[in-house]
Parts: C-alpha cells; sequence; structure tokens
C-alpha cells in the first residue's frame, strides 16, 4: 500500500482513539456525577492515561512520517491491536461483556479490513473475539445497588443506543474516508501505469525519429541544392518562381527542424514568453503558409521566462496543426500569464475534440496527440480541452512559472 494512504490511515486511528478516550472521560464522569456509582476510578484512569500515552506516541510518529519515515502494514496492525487491547482493559471494570459500548470492538476490525491484508486483518479479529470472550467469564460487574435494578435495564438498552450511534457515525465518518482514500490511490496508479506507458511509446518513437533525422540530412541538403539552382534558372518565371522559393522555405524549416532534434542533448535557454511563442508561430507559419491564425498578447508587465525544448516544440506545432487540420479557416492563439503560470491557448472552429482520440493511439494520428501530452506532463504543464461556445474546441496549456 502507498505510503500517503498508511499516513492517513495511522492519522485517523489517532484521531478516532481521541474520541474514544473523550467518550470513556464522559461515561465515567456521567456514572460518578449523575449515577451516584462507585466505580474503580484509579485503575480506569490509570487505563485511560495509557492510552493517552500511546497516542502521543502515535503523534510523534505521526510527524516523523510526515517528514518522510514510512509507515508499514505490521505498524497499523500494532495500533489497533493496542485500541482492542486498551478496551477490553476499560470493560472488564465495567461490566464486561455486559456492558453495551462492546459494540466499539468493531470499529478497529472495520479499520483492518478496509485497509490492511488478510495476513493482519485474521489475527485481529482472533484477537477481538479472544478478548470478548474472555469478558463473558471474567470482569467486574457494575457496582449497581438494589435502587438501580429497576432502572438498569433501561440504561443497558439506552447504553446500546447511544454506542450503536456513536460507532455508525465514526465508520461512516472516518471508515468512508479511509475507503475514498484507497479509491484514490488505486486511480493514481492507473494513471501513472498510464503514463509509463505513453511514455514507453514515446521513447520508441525517439529513437526511430533519431534515425530518420541522421537517414534525411543528405536528401534534404540534395533537395536544397536543386531547388537554389532552378530558382536561380527560373528567376523571372513569375509563379513558378514564386513556388521555388516557398520550396525553398520549406526545405530550410525542415533543416532547421532537424538541427534541433540533433541538439536536442544541449542545454536549452529560455526566453521571455511573448518571444518564445512568436518564434514557434513563425516556423509553424513558414510549414502552414495557408493558416489563417488570429495570435493575441493578453499579458501585462514584463513576461515571464519560457524554456521550449525540442520535445515542447513539437508538442505545440502539434496542437497547432491539429487546430489547422479541424478548422482550416480559422486558427486562433491568446498567449497570457498571471502569477500562476504562463497560459497558452490553442482555439479552432471545427466540429470539436475532447482530447480523447479514437482507435489505436500508436498506429493512427492519436500518436502527435500521445507526443504531446507526454512532452508537457514532463515539464508539469496542464493540459486542459474546452468547447468553445461559437463551436469548436479550445486547447488550454499552463505552463508552471520557472523556479516553481
Amino acid at each position: 500500500m502507498p505510503h500517503t494512504a498508511l499516513l492517513a490511515i495511522l492519522r485517523r486511528i489517532v484521531l478516532l482513539r481521541g474520541l474514544t478516550l473523550c467518550a470513556y472521560a464522559s461515561a465515567m464522569l456521567l456514572a460518578v456525577l449523575l449515577f451516584r456509582w462507585q466505580l474503580p476510578l484509579l485503575s480506569l484512569g490509570f487505563i485511560c492515561l495509557l492510552l493517552l500515552a500511546y497516542n502521543g506516541f502515535s503523534l510523534w510518529r505521526l510527524r516523523l512520517a510526515q517528514g518522510g519515515v514510512a509507515v508499514s502494514e505490521g505498524e497499523i496492525g500494532r495500533q489497533l491491536a493496542m485500541d482492542i487491547c486498551g478496551h477490553s482493559l476499560w470493560l472488564f471494570f465495567l461490566g464486561g461483556a455486559t456492558n453495551p459500548f462492546t459494540a466499539w470492538f468493531l470499529l478497529p476490525l472495520t479499520i483492518a479490513a478496509a485497509s490492511l491484508p488478510g495476513r493482519l486483518v485474521w489475527p485481529l479479529t482472533a484477537l477481538t473475539i479472544a478478548c470478548y470472550s474472555l469478558l463473558l467469564l471474567w470482569y467486574q460487574p457494575l457496582p449497581l445497588n438494589e435502587s438501580d435494578l429497576a432502572q438498569a435495564f433501561f440504561l443497558h438498552t439506552t447504553g446500546m443506543w447511544v454506542a450503536f450511534v456513536a460507532a455508525a457515525l465514526i465508520v461512516a465518518g472516518l471508515v468512508a474516508r479511509i475507503g475514498q482514500q484507497l479509491r484514490a490511490n488505486e486511480q493514481a496508479l492507473a494513471e501513472a501505469r498510464e503514463a509509463a506507458l505513453r511514455q514507453q511509446q514515446v521513447l520508441g518513437l525517439a529513437i526511430q525519429a533519431a534515425g530518420a533525422a541522421h537517414r534525411l540530412g543528405t536528401p534534404l541538403a540534395t533537395l536544397t541544392v536543386l531547388t537554389d539552382e532552378l530558382l536561380a534558372e527560373q528567376a523571372g518565371q513569375g509563379q513558378l518562381a514564386d513556388d521555388l522559393r516557398l520550396m525553398q522555405r520549406q526545405l530550410q524549416a525542415c533543416r532547421s527542424e532537424l538541427q534541433r532534434l540533433r541538439a536536442e542533448a544541449d542545454a536549452s535557454t529560455s526566453q521571455p514568453a511573448d518571444s518564445a511563442v512568436a518564434m514557434l508561430l513563425e516556423d509553424w507559419q513558414v510549414v502552414r503558409p495557408q493558416a489563417r491564425l488570429d495570435y493575441q498578447l493578453l499579458g501585462l508587465g514584463e513576461p515571464p521566462r519560457l524554456m521550449l525544448d525540442f520535445a515542447l516544440r513539437q508538442a505545440l506545432l502539434n496542437l497547432l496543426d491539429n487546430a489547422a487540420d479541424a478548422s482550416p479557416d480559422w486558427q486562433g492563439v491568446i498567449l497570457d500569464w498571471s502569477a500562476h503560470g504562463v497560459q497558452l491557448d490553442i482555439a479552432d472552429a471545427g466540429p470539436g475534440f475532447d482530447g480523447k482520440p479514437a482507435g489505436d493511439t500508436v498506429a493512427g494520428l492519436g500518436m502527435g496527440l500521445a507526443l504531446a501530452i507526454s512532452a508537457l506532463e514532463r515539464v508539469g504543464a496542464r493540459l486542459d480541452w474546452l468547447a468553445r461556445p461559437q463551436g469548436g474546441t479550445c486547447v488550454r496549456v499552463v505552463f508552471p512559472l520557472e523556479g516553481r
């Protein structure tokens, strides 16, 4: 079980023990002050002090756990065993199994069943049964006089009701939270497995990309030379010369991207967010000259610094390509920043998309989206998919500020 889940369980056990001690003190005060019973207060007080001291030790242990010292499942089992033994001693001096508060035996057992493996639950179950069975045989009866016998049945049924209500509230309030914590941990593990699978896919593609970059260098250099020669020969051919110049710019863009890929191992430098995004959009428009981009800069004051390495550039270029494919007539980009981070919105007027590609994301077009999500997660960025009121999708990317 994860450390965070065991830490949450230990915190709730400490709280439950504190509530139990408050209930012990309230019951003893009620019996002595209201019913004038002659209880063995010295023995009962010693038991309460013992449990209080152990709860103080548990609080110290909880502080150590919050500092990083791991909590084990066996330690949780020992905590619950201490509660079972302490409750047994308290009941020994107050009627044993005839005391209606024997129902509280089920509280530590319920916590154990909800959070611990069977190798610890069954010994705790055996301990609970043994304690309850011994209290049937050995205990000190409640000090009732003849005048109290008439109302003994009423007191017993009232005590059963109080014990049941208290146990029900504690189970609903504490044990249910333990179940929620366990479900949250299972979901976190599933998300971690999904992220690991995505990273594995990205690693495979990175190896293929490195090989492709090595093989494409020579063909691109040849095409660049041929394009330059053709442009020199056809300089006065109007439309043909324009097409050759467009081809020249796009070949240069391809060679620049390959150079960035080869230099990916070098340390990237950060730059102002507006400059970084402007350079990204300029490079994208070279490859997508037909795109109709509406760029708005909303950030006020000095822009924070943003580092876009090769992987992040490709992630954002993939999102821009998706917007252009979904809405060729319009793509909107909005850059803003605040104390919480740098926000980049990429919007389109297409049919809409929820960020979940259909089909195989490895073989299909969804792989670009998987690469984008993986690259953004690596730097702690958040990716949200929002539906635009005018129709289409807005992809919101929030980058954390440098140093946070």
